[in-house]
């Protein structure tokens, strides 16, 4: 297996546990501290725990062979800023639109189906955070790879060679 799957399949596990850690806050302020109200703060700071996280597994395991010092530091937390502002609501409103309603329908259909009670909001608000979540994940792959974490090792340039000469 190449170096580069296997950095995909660290990302994609370690992303799905910052993803379970972020929610996890997240439900927990929600439900005890901030409610109904207040619920912008909740997000604000599961957000914030979700980038830390995010930073900490993916520099220390999916990225470990590469240097990481200030300027990675300032390029992570800068993508991510990029990515909650503008990336996120953009495809937030994309999954929005009417024509990934038969998705969602038939999602809330199933549901019925199986007697889970999900109203459609929610299995429409949830389908929405799944689609953005999965693009997400692959977009900030491909940024954290090429921009972020970008400087390579000398040992992993000439692994990366090698396994280009096996696969030839």
């Amino acid at each position: 297996m190449t170096t580069k799957k296997k950095r995909a399949g660290k990302y994609f596990v370690f992303g799905v546990l910052n993803t379970l850690i972020g929610y996890g806050v997240y439900e927990i302020l929600a439900l005890t501290i901030f409610k109904e109200r207040l619920l912008p703060f909740a997000t604000l700071i599961s957000g914030a725990v979700g980038v830390i996280t995010g930073y900490f597994l993916h520099s220390r395991f999916t990225w470990k062979e590469r240097k990481v010092g200030k300027l990675e530091v300032g390029k992570f937390f800068v993508w991510n800023i990029v990515s909650a502002l503008a990336v996120r609501p953009l495809l937030t409103a994309f999954f929005d639109m009417q024509i990934f309603d038969p998705l969602y329908k038939l999602a809330f259909n199933i549901f019925q189906f199986l007697h889970i009670p999900f109203s459609y909001d929610f299995v429409e608000s949830t389908g929405i955070f799944v689609l953005l979540t999965a693009v997400v994940m692959v977009i900030n792959f491909l940024v954290y790879d090429k921009f972020v974490f970008g400087r390579k090792e000398k040992e992993e340039v000439k692994n990366e060679k090698s396994e280009a000469t096996e696969e030839a």
